[in-house]
């Protein structure tokens, strides 16, 4: 048994730095462009940093928190958690993102194609980001009965694979394109962000996750989102290339826009 989480992998990884390649640049406009570059990545560092800490908070206390949601647990809590496990199944959401991309093809609503295209990107890349967490510790789930702290470390097992929650990371990934895209709904991000929230909170009361395992996801799922439309801000491609690693297959996906 390895008991792990000296290491806290964060996945605010993503650094995008934009270039004016322009040779009559002068020096202050370089100068402010480095400003604005370094206070971008400290934003990220102390994004990285809080999801860190947070992180560790919540490991602390996953024991205590899964007692008390076991005890409160409901019937009514139980039907809850069932209607929104759905939006953190990623099988079950490929089809209803074929359905809407579907309708921006043929009703020609580039916003709708965009926002689908984003979504599946991000899902696909916060997916490969909470495979490889989770085979790389093992982490025992809370319905096992295991300890908070039982790890078994790297591996090819396909059991134990608790930390991060793959639901969490998927529902938030997909949820922040959506907001982030309909910024000027206010609706749309409140059911956005809240159908994600309460996805995530689902693998608690299910007893399916540690409460630090669903708080992590969902900054994978988030943050992943943030870089993809950054980095789609940045270039118009009709082709993109991206790697997908799950519990049943891996390769490399290519995804073009028509």
């Amino acid at each position: 048994m390895i008991k792990l989480f000296k290491i806290i992998i964060f996945p605010s990884l993503f650094l995008v730095v934009v270039v004016n390649p322009s040779s009559s640049q002068t020096f202050n406009s370089n100068l402010q462009n480095s400003k604005l570059q370094n206070g971008s990545r400290n934003k990220i560092l102390i994004k990285a940093m809080l999801t860190a800490g947070i992180t560790a908070g919540l490991y602390s206390y996953d024991q205590k928190i899964k007692n008390w949601v076991q005890k409160h647990r409901s019937k009514s809590s139980d039907r809850i958690s069932e209607f929104f496990r759905f939006f953190g199944d990623g099988k079950k959401l490929k089809f209803p993102l074929f359905i809407f991309y579907s309708y921006g093809y043929f009703f020609k609503n580039k916003k709708v194609k965009k926002t689908t295209i984003l979504c599946l990107e991000s899902f696909l890349v916060s997916g490969t980001i909470t495979t490889v967490i989770k085979y790389a510790g093992h982490r025992h789930r809370p319905n096992t009965n295991d300890p908070y702290d039982r790890w078994d470390g790297p591996g090819f097992s396909n059991l134990n694979l608790s930390f991060p929650s793959g639901h969490s990371s998927t529902a938030f990934s997909i949820a922040t394109v959506i907001a982030s895209e309909y910024d000027n709904i206010f609706l749309i991000q409140l059911l956005s962000y809240g159908t994600a929230t309460l996805t995530a909170l689902s693998r608690v009361n299910d007893n399916a996750h540690w409460a630090s395992d669903v708080f992590f996801g969902s900054a994978i799922g988030y943050f992943t989102a943030k870089a993809i439309i950054s980095l789609n801000r940045s270039k118009n491609e009709k082709k993109v290339f991206l790697p997908v690693i799950n519990n049943r297959y891996s390769g490399l996906l290519i995804l073009y826009t028509f």
